[in-house]
């Protein structure tokens, strides 16, 4: 399975099938709405066929428009459990910081662009019968129905999350990530490093075949494997 990228040079939006319907991972920043359905139309698939949102978690850059998609679709949302209070909120926690001097640079950078407030449109009251928090027997039954597999993937922040196809296809968020702005797949902001690192092993003993990180391009394995030892020993000094 080749997922479908609808979003744009800054973040990653993936579509795919899944046994019940089409799954969107992710959507953009603030004000991608009327572009996203566009690139949808394109694609030649009805926004009634998308039925599900998994959502990596709530950050502007992931939920920005996410209340446009719930208005123009019958989607439900997947998330951790913690990023309902984080939809209400319609702003990124302040806690955490940039791990390298690369990444204090593109938190800079993404100031200087406007991309800086970390504000998006809170989730309105009428729109939370369409959150689906992913705990307990509920999240078995929807990993049993949509042929994927949850993984918690914390660290970039607390209620980052993963999900895994059965072929192998790995949805990491900001676990990990690629372009320009990461080192050694390395993210730009961590709430817990230490977290974050132990995130590394799990998505690698999950076995995937290869990474769709939020931004910039897939990642193999070998290569997130490779950068965990570095990742291991930055974390020690």
């Amino acid at each position: 399975m080749r997922p479908v990228n609808l979003g744009t040079l800054a973040v990653n939006a993936y579509l795919f099938p899944t046994l019940a319907g089409y799954l969107l991972v992710d959507t953009g920043y603030p004000g991608g709405g009327e572009a996203f359905f566009r690139r949808l139309s394109r694609k030649k698939i009805d926004r009634n066929e998308l039925q599900w949102i998994f959502l990596t978690h709530a950050h502007d850059d992931h939920a920005g428009f996410l209340n446009d998609v719930l208005r123009g679709t019958r989607a439900r949302v997947l998330l951790h459990p913690l990023a309902v209070e984080r939809l209400r909120g319609g702003h990124n926690p302040p806690q955490g910081g940039p791990p390298n001097g690369r990444a204090a640079l593109a938190c800079r950078a993404l100031r200087l662009a406007g991309k800086g407030g970390h504000t998006f449109p809170p989730l309105p009251r009428e729109l939370e019968n369409r959150l689906i928090p992913l705990e307990g027997q509920r999240r078995r039954e929807l990993e049993s129905n949509l042929g994927v597999r949850f993984l918690d993937t914390p660290g970039h922040t607390a209620d980052s999350m993963s999900l895994l196809t059965e072929d192998g296809v790995c949805f990491c968020g900001d676990a990990a990530m690629s372009g320009p702005l990461a080192r050694r797949h390395v993210t730009i902001w961590m709430e817990d490093p230490a977290a974050y690192r132990a995130s590394w092993q799990t998505l690698l003993a999950a076995a995937p075949r290869m990474l769709y990180p939020g931004h910039g391009g897939p990642i193999s394995p070998a290569a997130l494997q490779k950068d965990l030892t570095r990742l291991r020993l930055e974390g020690a000094r």
